[in-house]
């Protein structure tokens, strides 16, 4: 009979423990890079259009509210409540108008951002739905695509594959980033597999990527799995992008 007991004892320890390590929470993944630093919004799920500086202040549009850091990163402050992300930031003078719709596109091609609903007048601590004014005002912009220098051109480049030959319906396939110049295209190499939403540029020349929590499978060729945090996120270069794709 005590062999029986000692037998049901540790049966019971192993339950137990099992459910203990069940209970203990994910880390989140380390990343270490020599030219990248990665930013986490907590439960942003998704980074998209991204103003300002991450020495001052940067504004960051995630999927249901507009925040702001700082301090780098560490903390985050929700400015405006949005239940939407939004695929551009356009400054014009001292305004910045949100941009939530990339349908258009230019006579070249050029995806275009726009179709603003709101606006801020103080650098993006508060905004305001905006319907009626500056209608002068050209209110939209070319979507992830920046400039470094007159000769180089960055964008994003999304790839997309139709759901039963539906054009209207695609999955999406892993986005790349172009580098154009003197009319050759080529990828930049990116140390991380998250899905890529947009791309910003400060005015010190870093490439700021934004990010989802959805992992490419390269196995599918899709976005099939998520980071178990769900935080929304930003990789930016340590240095003058310039610097990175010589």
């Amino acid at each position: 009979m005590k062999p029986m007991k000692l037998f049901k004892t540790i049966a019971v320890m192993m339950v137990l423990s099992s459910c203990a390590k069940k209970e203990v929470p994910d880390l989140p993944p380390t990343f270490s890079d020599p030219n990248w630093m990665r930013i986490e919004i907590a439960n942003g799920k998704e980074a998209h259009a991204v103003y300002g500086n991450l020495d001052d202040t940067l504004t960051v549009s995630t999927l249901y509210d507009i925040r702001q850091t700082y301090d780098k990163g560490k903390t985050w402050v929700n400015v405006k409540t949005t239940h939407q992300p939004f695929y551009g930031l356009l400054v014009k003078g001292d305004s910045i108008f949100t941009l939530s719709s990339k349908s258009l596109k230019s006579q070249s091609g050029q995806v275009l951002t726009s179709f603003s609903q709101y606006l801020s007048l103080d650098n993006g601590l508060s905004w305001q739905s905006f319907y009626e004014g500056a209608k002068s005002i050209n209110r939209s912009k070319e979507y992830a695509t920046v400039y470094p220098n007159n000769q180089i051109t960055i964008r994003l480049k999304e790839n997309l594959e139709p759901i039963n030959g539906n054009p209207n319906h695609n999955s999406v396939l892993k986005s790349t980033v172009e580098i154009i110049e003197n009319g050759n295209t080529r990828t930049l190499s990116l140390p991380f597999n998250n899905q890529i939403t947009n791309l910003y540029l400060d005015e010190k020349g870093r490439l700021y990527v934004s990010a989802t929590s959805a992992i490419y499978d390269k196995n599918s060729g899709k976005y099939s799995d998520n980071e178990k945090a769900e935080p929304a996120i930003i990789y930016v270069s340590k240095q003058n992008i310039s610097n990175l794709i010589k």
